[in-house]
């Protein structure tokens, strides 16, 4: 019996130990999901339609307690932070009859300010008689669904350039002018 609260002592202590250590490893995120830089995307919609603001609270419940929202500069806050952009998008008025939506995002995980893992999920919809911000809140729903799937699996890896890089031009050539 006395070892058998020991050992329910010495769980508890361990428990109580390891609750400060659970609630850092929290990885932080935007609470709205912005555009690639360069990209306009399709700014009618993103000022429509809510779904960059739904991505990121539908990865807060996808994560079960793994991701949480900050207002914060994601660059300034310690610890785990994960910045989410829009990479590509396609969507219209017009349901079924304008053709697929989809869209592109790209997460990428930081560690105390280091890269230390992308995913890039697509995902597409051809759901007639729907609208385009409802369209993208279902796929919204779905790339969050995805990315906490990445998260849980702890997967990470770097796949893509950080950017793409400029063209880099060489020296001017020596070439006698036509005559």
């Amino acid at each position: 019996m006395i070892r058998l609260l020991r050992a329910g002592w010495l769980t508890l202590c361990l428990a109580a130990t390891a609750m400060p250590a659970l609630a850092d490893d929290v990885i932080r995120t935007s609470s709205v999901i912005v555009l690639r830089d360069g990209y306009a995307g399709y700014p009618e919609f993103m000022k429509e339609c809510d779904w960059t603001a739904e991505l990121p609270a539908h990865l807060v419940e996808y994560s079960k307690g793994l991701v949480a929202l900050t207002d914060q500069d994601l660059d300034a806050v310690p610890g785990r932070t994960l910045r989410i952009r829009i990479m590509h998008m396609r969507t219209a008025e017009g349901g079924g009859f304008s053709g697929p939506k989809w869209a592109m995002i790209r997460a990428e995980l930081f560690e105390n300010g280091k890269l230390i893992g992308q995913f890039q999920p697509y995902r597409r919809t051809m759901t007639p008689f729907r609208g385009a911000c409802s369209s993208l809140s279902k796929i919204s729903n779905a790339l969050a669904a995805d990315t906490a799937e990445w998260l849980r699996r702890g997967d990470f890896r770097i796949q893509f350039a950080a950017e793409q890089n400029e063209i880099e031009i060489g020296p001017e050539e020596d070439v006698p002018p036509i005559q």
